[in-house]
């Protein structure tokens, strides 16, 4: 069976879209063709909008589209829906941004593209805003988007309540720490849901060995797993930027809950539970010891794991890896959830189709199988359901790849799946985790850091990257034992001769204006 992956991660977004299927109904502004041939012979020719869309949301490129007939199938199909014709403007393979500012710039025409940030866009005034488009006709967009992630929509807006884009992702929890549960099973342990509960699993993990001959690692990682999987049960606040009771900002490193997460991070390792190449090895690596039946936990972004346990079920058809959903620190929750996302489908000041773009989106957004029609393609040739009661489906082939999908969104990815071993795992943990905030917690700031000018930031932190790269060398020599736990606040006294002052000064000075402007 052919399939498409899920882009995530975050980026990248798994859509879905509409099935083929006539009706006199008329669907939010476009009425469908009438069956009657009565009615065909003497109705109107019905207006055709057009409108172009730079397809750089990631399920195409110059390497991955349509078959031309299947291509021009989709788009018939939409037209006869809604009256639009979608025009795709491939990006070129590695000058994607190059391409897009060029079109921005010129007279050539662009309608709508996924901002990566849309308030820099924005800022460079080459958006259109989008209040009364949405409040025209897009009724659809605002409700299919949840309460719980308004967030977002701020995230696309600017103090004075403008809108410049259509929200694509909210927050994410996608780091998670996973337990082999076959091999709790096999030792008589439950999941754990305290760190000492954690810590006696790896170390019987360890002393079992079920991989044999030495070959198990009780817990894979890195340090960017660690700090997203775990911090946040030392700190009782997400890890990242936090603010201290004077009120200032200040970086993870100078939380006294993160001293002790680290020195237990470095007990850990000096015991062999972390992986010993964890701060050296690339994610290839990690996937290569879940493939091969060494993993026993992990601790990081969901995906490594759960993209390749089809894989290690070939191998060893009994075994489980399960998220340890209730598993919490001394200061609670351990999962850090990420930043606010400011990315979102945005219209050219230069547009000549806004009204047409808000009502492809809106109807996009109005039906599920609309959506499945834009991504997958037409029913019955392109993908079928296996349950169409909860959205499983699968893909009959990639004659068609994506092209027409201009406004995907998060709030229908959690809504279907693909019938896939390689995609199952992940959508489970996409519905059951990614957005539940209840198991997570956000950085002290993350509320405004989504607005902070870094470029004013870079100004006037000269050190900038210098510092960012201390505290990440620092913490790993610690953990890895190549510095003692005893020379901590040495180490911040490092960081204060290096500019941590002036580190300290630009974060809060950029959290109070943000304040200030609400």
């Amino acid at each position: 069976m052919l399939k498409k992956t899920i882009p995530l991660v975050m980026a990248g977004v798994v859509a879905v879209s509409v099935t083929a299927c006539s009706s006199d109904k008329k669907e939010n502004g476009g009425a469908a063709a009438s069956n009657s041939p009565g009615a065909a012979q003497s109705a109107a020719p019905k207006k055709v909008e057009k409108i172009y869309y730079y397809a750089n949301g990631g399920q195409v490129s110059q390497t991955k589209q349509s078959k031309p007939e299947d291509l021009e199938l989709v788009k018939q199909a939409i037209i006869d829906k809604i009256g639009i014709e979608v025009v795709p403007i491939i990006p070129p393979k590695g000058t994607e941004e190059e391409k897009l500012n060029i079109l921005l710039a010129s007279n050539e025409p662009l309608d709508v593209f996924l901002a990566g940030k849309v308030p820099n866009f924005q800022g460079k005034g080459a958006l259109m805003p989008l209040n009364d488009l949405l409040d025209k006709y897009g009724a659809n967009i605002k409700k299919l988007w949840p309460q719980d992630w308004a967030a977002s929509w701020q995230a696309v807006s600017t103090p004075d309540g403008k809108i410049w884009g259509i929200p694509r992702l909210p927050a994410l929890s996608g780091n998670t720490v996973y337990l082999r549960t076959d091999w709790l099973t096999k030792y008589g342990l439950t999941m754990p849901k305290t760190i000492d509960e954690l810590e006696n699993v790896l170390k019987t993990f360890k002393e079992k060995d079920p991989s044999s001959s030495g070959q198990t690692v009780p817990l894979v990682t890195n340090l960017a797993g660690l700090n997203g999987s775990l911090a946040a049960g030392f700190m009782g606040t997400g890890y990242g930027n936090w603010i201290d009771t004077d009120g200032k900002v200040k970086p993870a490193v100078m939380h006294p809950g993160y001293k002790d997460f680290v020195a237990k991070m470095a007990d850990w390792y000096q015991k062999g539970y972390i992986f010993k190449e964890a701060f050296s090895a690339k994610n290839e690596r990690l996937v290569e010891l879940i493939k091969q039946n060494r993993t026993a936990s992990f601790a990081g972004w969901y995906s490594i794991v759960a993209a390749n346990i089809s894989a290690l079920n070939q191998n060893e058809p009994n075994a489980k890896y399960e998220v340890a959903a209730e598993l919490k620190g001394p200061k609670g929750n351990v999962t850090s959830t990420g930043g606010i996302d400011t990315s979102g489908w945005a219209i050219s000041k230069n547009s000549k189709n806004a009204e047409a773009v808000i009502k492809y989106i809106n109807w996009l957004h109005s039906d599920i199988e609309n959506y499945l029609l834009a991504f997958y393609g037409i029913k019955g040739k392109h993908w079928r359901y296996v349950d169409e009661k909860n959205h499983v489906l699968e893909t009959l082939n990639t004659d068609y790849a994506g092209e027409m999908v201009a406004g995907a969104t998060f709030a229908f990815t959690v809504q279907f799946e693909t019938k896939d071993p390689v995609n199952a795992p992940q959508f489970d943990y996409i519905r059951k985790y990614i957005t539940n905030m209840s198991r997570s917690v956000m950085p002290g700031d993350a509320e405004q850091a989504y607005k902070y000018d870094n470029a004013a930031i870079a100004q006037q932190v000269p050190t900038l990257t210098d510092l960012n790269r201390m505290m990440e060398e620092e913490v790993t020599k610690f953990i890895m034992g190549a510095r003692p736990m005893s020379d901590y606040d040495k180490f911040l006294q490092e960081l204060n001769k290096a500019g941590l002052d002036k580190w300290i000064a630009a974060y809060s000075d950029q959290n109070a204006k943000v304040k200030a402007a609400k």
